[in-house]
């Protein structure tokens, strides 16, 4: 069956005419119908399928007002056939919109074969219009498992020994489903994917044993290869290395750099390789060089650099003389442009009822504004930072003025305004009270030593004037605040409230009874402390420590514990402490029992030290693999230069854009993928996951088609 392919080569505003619409490929029926759909979301298809199986299938292609494109925008069906991590049997390229030949709906005929296809939207701007169709085996199609062989080549010495590396290249063919996977495994270390030849450097007998699967399911039985590698001969170097340094930097007319100027250094070895760079700027010692430098102080400045190979050979030091001035200061005469808007209830003569806000805005096109001032009523300016509220009555004139950050004052203008009462309420209903009774209590439901009697009261109309309080027939009192009892015996206090309107409530009370306190407990608690975590030779904690403490009190019980670390306040303790930042650490811990006795402080002295690896972008040692906030499920595994793999990803770095995520993402996957650390399902989630990101995209607005 030949298979469908639209060709097209640019894209413009208007849609070529190689997007034609795609009809038939031939009349042979396919067993099985695939169909995607697509809107006005330029960012993924309206609906997809996600599995088929192996041979004939009908795609189907449709963009129509039906599917919810209603506003003409032309889509594609494009699968991709350039990445080796996906089949690249099915070359096919659609385009449909609600306004071509087929009305938007377009269908062609094609045979899939096991494995996994990546498609994707061809249009500029729509690329994120993607997604992938994993394609399994009809069963009973294919149970013969590939064959298998494996070739060991590099330069051998003469006892047949591999100096310095082999290389394993594994070959694996299947006439039936085809091969979907060669893995191998070196030294008896977990199977990896095989992509390119095995690279052996390591010193010693080696076994690399492998087998492969086709896309039917069949595992050969796994087969091995052994072999030495022996060290070479070291490398005869005297040769120090070339090096070179440029400085960049935006230049005025008489070739200063202003406001800073960045030096790059390179250096080259063909014989042991680069060492290592230093630098010196200025006279200072040297620094180990790692990235270009850059300097922005103003005045002359000398840079001297060198760099050593691997063989110990430091070439002579060089150096580069330049310039940084300031930038010259923007040139602004134009003071800002100022207005100012009255908002609030108006009555029916123009006045604000109860209160009126002022806004004061102000704009600069040159330097910009520096700020805003305002003055109410004949008062000094004042800095404006927000509206300004007035619910004084009476006439009011508002003056204010605005900077630029050039020093250009714009002229004085005001609003007048006026502000009245608004009328007073109507409220004939009292408010609504309650009371509560709160402290510690016996077993019998008596308050022991005090109690406290909390009174509270509202009114929705005018509001509450005041609250009055009478204990045990004294009296009424004003009450400002909880009532606290201590004498021993029965209580009862009497309280009521009045609104704004003059109404009062109806009297409400209640009832308790204070006892006298048991006998004092003046023994503070007992507490210890203890540290768990791992420790290395020196007895330091490795990455963290976990500090846990215990306190006893058999008099009147544990209030509570605290604990301060560093020197820092007195925290509650409810779980244990974990410290893991690196460094030498005290912690004091203390209790308190319920008779309020503390005991006196302790202290215990730790170190951590760090266990991340040195060179990582950032620290990122979740469980699993995420972009941005998508987790993908993949595991977060230490790479083989000690790094996991959500610190190389580095999706918390400030990218340009978000084509340039998504292109590093691809080359880390391809990466772990040839060392064995992702396999093929593994990367394909990732790169998924990057491409649904938004790791990259502005934060406000919408993306550009």
């Amino acid at each position: 069956m030949a298979l469908m392919a639209v060709a097209f080569t640019a894209f413009a505003f208007a849609v070529p005419a190689a997007y034609a619409a795609v009809s038939h490929a031939e009349e042979t029926a396919a067993t099985q119908v695939l169909t995607w759909t697509a809107g006005n979301d330029y960012m993924s298809y309206a609906s997809a399928p996600t599995t088929a199986v192996a041979g004939n299938a009908t795609i189907v292609f449709e963009s129509s007002a039906a599917t919810g494109n209603t506003s003409g925008l032309s889509h594609t069906l494009t699968f991709d056939v350039s990445n080796p991590d996906y089949n690249s049997d099915v070359s096919l390229n659609i385009l449909a919109s609600p306004f071509d030949s087929e009305g938007g709906r377009h269908t062609v005929e094609v045979t899939l074969t096991p494995g996994i296809y990546h498609y994707y939207c061809a249009m500029p701007g729509h690329q994120m219009m993607s997604g992938e169709l994993i394609v399994t085996a009809l069963p009973g199609d294919d149970t013969t498992a590939p064959d298998t062989s494996a070739t060991v080549s590099g330069t051998k010495d003469s006892a047949g020994n591999y100096v310095a590396s082999a290389s394993v290249t594994l070959t694996a063919s299947d006439t039936e489903s085809g091969v979907a996977e060669i893995e191998y495994s070196l030294d008896g270390a977990p199977y990896s994917g095989y992509t390119a030849p095995v690279a052996v450097n390591s010193v010693g007998q080696h076994t690399l044993t492998y087998r492969a699967t086709d896309k039917a399911g069949n595992t050969a039985p796994a087969k091995s290869v052994n072999f030495t590698v022996v060290a070479p001969e070291p490398p005869k170097d005297t040769t120090p290395p070339d090096t070179s340094a440029t400085v960049s930097g935006t230049k005025n007319s008489d070739g200063n750099y202003v406001s800073n100027a960045t030096v790059t250094v390179t250096a080259s070895d063909t014989e042991s390789g680069v060492a290592g760079i230093e630098y010196a700027l200025d006279g200072t010692s040297y620094s180990g060089y790692t990235t270009p430098v850059e300097i922005n102080s103003v005045g002359q400045h000398t840079l001297t650099y060198r760099a050593t190979d691997k063989a110990g050979n430091t070439a002579p030091a060089k150096s580069v003389n330049f310039t940084v001035v300031a930038p010259e200061p923007p040139k602004d005469t134009t003071p800002p442009d100022t207005s100012a808007t009255v908002s609030g209830t108006k009555d029916s003569d123009g006045n604000y009822v109860s209160n009126a806000t002022v806004t004061v805005t102000a704009s600069d096109t040159e330097s910009g504004v520096a700020g805003i001032e305002y003055a109410l009523d004949g008062a000094p300016y004042n800095n404006y930072t927000a509206p300004v509220e007035i619910n004084s009555v009476g006439q009011h004139t508002l003056t204010y003025r605005a900077t630029d950050k050039a020093g250009n004052t714009a002229p004085a203008k005001s609003v007048n305004f006026t502000v009245v009462a608004p009328e007073p309420p109507k409220d004939t209903t009292p408010p609504d009270t309650s009371a509560t009774v709160s402290g510690t209590k016996d077993s019998d439901g008596n308050y022991v030593s005090n109690a406290t009697v909390t009174v509270t009261a509202s009114d929705a109309e005018s509001g509450v004037a005041g609250i009055e309080y009478a204990l045990d027939g004294a009296p009424y009192n004003n009450y400002t605040a909880p009532v606290a009892v201590n004498s021993v015996g029965q209580h009862t206090l009497t309280y009521r409230a009045t609104d704004k309107a003059g109404n009062t409530a109806p009297a409400k009370s209640v009832d308790f009874t204070v006892v006298a306190a048991p006998p004092e407990d003046r023994t503070p608690p007992q507490v210890a402390a203890s540290v768990s975590g791992t420790k290395n030779d020196s007895g330091d904690y490795v990455g963290s420590a976990t500090v846990t403490v215990t306190a006893s009190d058999t008099g009147s019980g544990v209030a509570g514990i605290e604990y301060s670390l560093d020197g820092g306040p007195y925290l509650q303790y409810s779980a244990p402490v974990v410290i893991d930042r690196a460094g030498s650490h005290t912690l004091l811990y203390r209790a308190t029992d319920k008779a309020g006795n503390t005991a006196t402080p302790q202290s215990l002295s730790l170190t951590i030290v760090d266990s991340q690896p040195t060179g990582c972008p950032e620290r990122d040692d979740r469980s699993t693999v995420f972009l941005g906030s998508i987790n993908t499920g993949v595991p977060n595994r230490v790479t083989t230069n000690g790094c996991t793999v959500n610190e190389l990803i580095e999706d918390h770095r400030a990218w340009n854009n978000h084509g340039s995520f998504v292109s590093h993402v691809g080359e880390i996957v391809t990466t772990l993928r040839k060392e064995g650390v992702l396999d093929q399902r593994e990367a394909a989630l990732i790169k998924k996951a990057a491409g649904q990101s938004d790791v990259g995209m502005p934060r406000h607005g919408t993306a550009g088609r």
